[in-house]
């Protein structure tokens, strides 16, 4: 291959033929007496796939050089002026665009996330081309789990790709059936990236339905999956994705709803997540994310039950002049019963705020989550739930809101965690449409925090509640667009493009690293 044609296909794509096409497939012939390198053939293809989610959740879900905190802040649920990930350049106000360059610090955020889903694909693309070409993995006890490593593969396949279409504004679509030898790759838009996501966990879903196996509590750390179960969080990811890929408004509204309603009702029956173990498998979300030095939780999210006045006023006052106050609201989650300086069951009252002045005052709070701090204090080893079942309610009780269902079905649905979490009077049918949907928003952001990472952002900017300028989705890595010979471009910025328009901000109250 030609220095012209390696140029021509872009690091990731170029990663993607080096690996694949370089993998020995020795597949399994009952005539060989070399039984032996069958097996271990048979073994690498399942430990290709194995290993695959690992990938995939450390290219989404911690931080370091990945986007977990930046999406979270981009969304006000955490707030941080720490440099770190971009966050204090991605969440200072007025919102500024993505710096794209090669050279800046924190390129990482979206140039990694992008190797990382490419990662994930490429070894589920070389162990979905070996069982292709006839290989079986067959466990010690000689049962047969070619259905079980096929399953899965597709399930990570699809997750990355699902991932590709809600963060980046294209990408490319890889499976296992492309011709290594004649790869050619054209990005493709985030809705056709989704389409293909989805198919592949549909794909996933379909070999669940028709096999029987249960997956080892090493695939996804600590967490033992029958095909049901593996099902069940297929369905969860579907919903989410479905209805997190909207960029506006108006494409949120578009949402096939009763698609995302099935997914939603058909999802986790427990909330789910892998545990993590102090070492490979940890949390960004639950470990800095909850962390008092590192991130707060911004007034924007926890703010709006205050009963005070104080939070109204802050949102009167200039931006620049904002600062912290202390919240008084009968939800229990955010503060005890004994008034605003203590604590609640998710969130904890700490003063003062750790960030520097000179960055901004309006980061600041005296508040932070604490719902799985233990996660922070046990060496970020525990649960790491991803995905709730109180998500999965409140997704269709969006859909339901949407497609004119149940209003009955809509607040019992709000009420499950409002009432029994919150504390809060339950809503009632007399209310309006809109009071309704507000208040199901708040209990999604509150339900939901420091759980799936960019779930605030997706439904914030489908919701059309980003600040003004903020990013609606990222650029393909400077990197990717220099080896392709490509123009670097962006997005975000008040008035830039693939940025938030200007509104009028209306959450009034309803009654090892160092940080730098």
């Amino acid at each position: 291959m030609n220095r012209f044609k390696l140029l021509s296909i872009g690091f990731v794509a170029l990663a993607l033929l080096l690996h694949w096409g370089c993998m020995d497939l020795a597949v399994e012939n009952k005539n060989n007496p070399d039984a032996l390198r069958a097996i271990a053939s048979a073994k690498d293809v399942e430990s290709l796939i194995s290993g695959s989610y690992l990938t995939w959740w450390t290219g989404t879900q911690k931080d370091a050089d990945f986007p977990a905190l930046t999406l979270s802040t981009i969304a006000d649920a955490h707030t941080s002026s720490w440099g770190n990930w971009g966050m204090q350049d991605m969440s200072s106000e007025p919102r500024t665009p993505w710096n794209n360059s090669t050279s800046y610090v924190y390129a990482g955020v979206n140039r990694d996330t992008w190797a990382y889903m490419y990662r994930a694909i490429s070894s589920v693309n070389d162990g979905l081309a070996a069982i292709n070409k006839g290989i079986k993995i067959i466990d010690d006890q000689g049962v047969d789990q070619t259905a079980r490593a096929r399953a899965f593969g597709k399930f990570v396949q699809g997750l990355a790709h699902c991932w590709l279409a809600v963060f980046f504004d294209k990408a490319f679509i890889v499976d296992e059936t492309m011709d290594v030898n004649n790869l050619k790759l054209d990005f493709k838009p985030y809705g056709e990236v989704l389409a293909a996501g989805i198919k592949m966990l549909e794909d996933a879903i379909a070999i669940c339905n028709s096999s029987t196996f249960t997956i080892p509590n090493t695939w996804i750390n600590g967490v033992t999956l029958t095909n049901t179960q593996l099902k069940e969080v297929a369905y969860s990811y579907l919903a989410r994705y479905r209805a997190g890929v909207a960029r506006t408004p108006a494409e949120r509204a578009a949402v096939n709803w009763q698609k995302v309603i099935s997914d939603a009702q058909n999802g986790v029956k427990a909330d789910w997540g892998p545990v993590g173990d102090g070492n490979l498998w940890w949390d960004g979300l639950k470990f800095r994310g909850q962390h008092a030095t590192w991130t707060r939780a911004d007034y924007k999210t926890i703010g709006e039950t205050d009963k005070s006045g104080r939070y109204q006023n802050w949102l009167n006052t200039p931006i620049q002049s904002r600062n912290v106050f202390v919240i008084e609201t009968d939800d229990r989650r955010i503060t005890g019963p004994g008034g605003g300086t203590t604590n609640g069951t998710d969130f904890k009252y700490r003063s003062p705020s750790p960030f520097r002045d000179d960055r901004g005052t309006y980061h600041h709070s005296l508040y932070y989550h604490t719902r799985y701090e233990y996660h922070v204090l046990q060496g970020a080893t525990g649960a790491m739930t991803t995905i709730k079942v109180a998500e999965m309610d409140l997704t269709i009780a969006e859909g339901l809101w949407r497609t004119g269902g149940s209003k009955q079905q809509i607040v019992d649905l709000i009420n499950k965690t409002r009432v029994s979490r919150g504390n809060l009077p339950p809503l009632t049918t007399a209310m309006s449409n809109e009071e309704i949907f507000r208040w199901l928003k708040y209990e999604k952001m509150i339900e939901t925090f420091s759980t799936g990472s960019g779930l605030p952002w997706f439904d914030r900017r489908g919701w059309g509640d980003l600040v003004s300028g903020s990013i609606l989705h990222f650029p393909v890595p400077g990197k990717e667009l220099e080896i392709l010979a490509q123009p670097i471009y962006t997005y975000g910025g008040v008035g830039g493009q693939g940025a938030a328009p200007k509104r009028i901000f209306d959450n009034a109250p309803l009654k090892s690293i160092h940080p730098h």
